[in-house]
């Protein structure tokens, strides 16, 4: 039944790409020619954003952490005013095609090849861990066991190739908006099975959520504990700054907007539906645990719904599964047209304009062999909370990303730091990010949450001001 579901569902996507970007030039295939209705971009966004992993990660979060994760969403909406009113204009004003250009303008040539190298990493890494996570929960519910899960993840991999290698960004917009729309509908669907299950309509079910002991939000008791309020809502907003406003993947649907007005419109209205959006999540899972209690739950984690789904009929089977290809999907396709994009245009240094078709398929190709391969790889590593593994990836590698676009902003007219140095700046930077939190843990008994993020930026911001001033020197 699954395959079936797989077959067609891929096909419903190939149309929609095949009739969106059929009349697209290869120019198209980066840009969309800035013809994307501003809506359309935005609910696609939030399918992009939240991902199979959401679908499992967030509502397996409540049993333990209750509703904390909503003080980090909170903190995201102050993120998307800080991209929309500081990092669209300059990206908008540039008019090129990658937004690590920008760094060049500061820190010459190599600031621009590292700050793409880290994208690359971060987005191949990010891709996969929820690539990997839809996919292993789908063979797992499939039960198909004629087939290795290494082909199952190929045989995924390559349709989503096949139905992005063609329109680029301007297929995807429409392709994310569907899946976008087809994931919110198999959520309330869900929802309306663990009301039912638990005799609740759903005003009585808005109540029973509201005054459970699980829907708390807010936690402002203990200063060192990860799910402190001001801990998440300051993390929350510069992971936006990072994960939205540095990462070519999100920002270059955004310049595919038909203006800068619209793309603003665009970044602040995907903002709001992210709230919405992950309340539902979190209801799911406070549902689903109430409904098995939650001192025999019978899984935990990642796998808790997955569980609730297995027990639950075809029906709802058929529900979670498009809601996971939706979310999924919506998110590794752009992520590997972004990844084709940067790689072309940052480290090979590409004219967009001027490039070739087929040379474009094939580094899409290589990009598409790399995140099965490294999809393939997480099999042997895995985790109970896959968005926690997501967001610490974010704290490593994107905080040297935070802390090279802080420097370009910050000091627009100063002297420029043309240096290869940079890369071992932005190498050494999450090395004694890390050292610093363990140090922090075993002396004072300090956990670092995602703060660490900030940590990992300042020391790139003070790594690259002691390269422009050793580079003044030398110069003197």
């Amino acid at each position: 039944m699954l395959i079936l579901l797989l077959v067609l569902y891929f096909c419903l996507l190939t149309y929609v790409s095949n009739r969106t970007g059929k009349n697209d030039s290869d120019a198209d295939f980066f840009l969309g020619n800035r013809r994307s209705p501003w809506w359309a971009v935005a609910i696609g966004m939030v399918g992009a954003s939240v991902s199979g992993v959401s679908f499992v990660s967030v509502p397996g979060w409540v049993p333990a952490s209750s509703f904390s994760y909503m003080q980090m969403v909170l903190g995201f909406l102050v993120g998307y005013v800080i991209v929309a009113f500081l990092l669209l204009p300059i990206y908008y004003n540039s008019g090129n095609v990658s937004i690590y250009s920008f760094l060049s303008s500061r820190l010459g040539n190599s600031g621009r090849k590292t700050g793409a190298l880290f994208f690359l990493l971060n987005k191949l890494m990010g891709a996969a861990v929820k690539f990997y996570v839809a996919a292993y929960v789908l063979y797992q519910l499939s039960d198909i066991d004629l087939l290795p899960f290494p082909v199952f993840v190929l045989l995924c991999v390559s349709f989503v190739y096949f139905y992005t290698y063609r329109g680029g960004i301007r297929s995807i917009v429409w392709t994310d908006l569907l899946q976008t729309l087809l994931m919110v509908v198999s959520l309330l669907l869900l929802l309306h099975k663990a009301l039912s299950l638990m005799d609740l309509d759903w005003m009585s079910g808005l109540r029973y959520v509201a005054d459970s002991d699980m829907s708390r939000i807010f936690f402002f008791g203990d200063g060192s504990a990860r799910n402190y309020f001001w801990k998440y809502f300051v993390s929350g907003a510069f992971v936006v700054v990072v994960m939205t406003g540095l990462d070519q993947d999100m920002i270059q649907k955004n310049l595919s907007c038909r203006s800068l007005r619209e793309a603003q419109r665009n970044m602040l209205s995907y903002g709001l539906l992210f709230i919405p959006v992950n309340l539902l999540f979190l209801a799911l899972g406070l549902l689903v645990a109430s409904y098995y209690g939650v001192q025999s739950l019978p899984a935990t984690g990642d796998a808790l719904l997955p569980h609730f789904v297995r027990e639950s009929g075809m029906a709802v089977l058929v529900c979670f599964s498009v809601g996971m290809l939706a979310s999924s999907l919506s998110s590794v396709d752009s992520a590997m047209t972004s990844m084709t994009t940067s790689f072309l245009s940052d480290i090979l240094g590409k004219d967009m304009g001027q490039l070739s078709s087929h040379f474009r398929h094939r580094v899409h190709l290589g990009v598409a062999a790399v995140v099965c391969l490294v999809v393939i790889l997480l099999d042997f590593v895995r985790s109970d909370h896959a968005i926690d593994v997501i967001y610490q990836l974010v704290s490593y590698l994107y905080g040297p990303l935070l802390g090279m676009f802080a420097y370009c902003v910050c000091h627009r007219n100063g002297s420029k730091v043309d240096s290869p140095w940079v890369l071992l700046v932005a190498v050494v930077s999450p090395l004694l990010s890390y050292v610093t939190a363990e140090g922090l843990r075993a002396s004072f008994g300090y956990n670092m949450g995602y703060e660490l993020l900030l940590l990992n930026g300042a020391i790139t911001y003070l790594g690259i001001l002691c390269l422009r001033w050793i580079t003044s020197v030398g110069r003197s």
